[in-house]
């Protein structure tokens, strides 16, 4: 009698047994479909279109303890900055690379170290600006932080300026792979012409010109 209590005490913790086991998988099995389904990219290298891209080059900090032509910097955000739209497009080469392009229209003012009557004017301006990007997280991952380098070259009124801003932001991927949004901030090292160093804010959104 008692062996085969044992026997069935043996048969119990077997079946217990498989069935945790099988439950384990299936629940291994659930997160590895869930991942699936929302993993945003499948490819390492992949493109975008992108519509959108707005930059604003700030010298607010830069030109608060600085003369200019007449004396100290005052005014709004947007009188002490040169805002810029463009359109162009985002290249992913690996899990951790990627770059993007765009030309933009901008308005607004640019700072020189040594200004002039004209350099003050706010005017328009014609923008080029790369930007390369080295992300964190694993690559299926919808939300990247990453640091990033650039060149920013506006031209205006004759004259060519380029700032290189180095810093920080996120890309997000939405909409079933198709969509990806920008954001970062960088602080942008003057180059030519005597441009002032500035704070550079920016935003890009890119989609998909393919159907999947």
């Amino acid at each position: 009698m008692k062996r085969i209590i044992e026997d069935i005490k043996t048969i119990a913790l077997l079946l217990i047994l498989i069935t945790v086991l099988h439950q384990t998988t299936m629940a291994q099995q659930s997160v590895k479909n869930i991942l699936l389904k929302y993993t945003p990219i499948e490819k390492a290298k992949w493109n975008l279109f992108g519509p959108i891209r707005i930059t604003i080059q700030d010298f607010a900090i830069t030109d608060k303890y600085n003369d200019t032509v007449s004396g100290k910097v005052d005014g709004r955000f947007f009188d002490l900055a040169n805002i810029n739209y463009g359109i162009g497009f985002y290249q992913n080469f690996s899990k951790k690379l990627a770059m993007s392009a765009e030309f933009m229209f901008g308005y607004g003012y640019l700072s020189k170290k040594y200004p002039t009557i004209d350099d003050k004017t706010r005017a328009w301006s014609e923008t080029i600006r790369t930007d390369l990007y080295y992300h964190f997280l694993k690559q299926e991952m919808q939300m990247q932080p990453f640091l990033f380098i650039g060149m920013h070259g506006a031209y205006k009124m004759g004259n060519i300026y380029v700032t290189a801003p180095v810093g920080l932001g996120a890309r997000y991927l939405v909409m079933k792979k198709n969509v990806l949004i920008t954001a970062q901030v960088g602080y942008g090292i003057g180059l030519t012409n005597g441009i002032r160093n500035s704070v550079i804010y920016s935003t890009g959104f890119y989609y998909s010109l393919k159907k999947k």
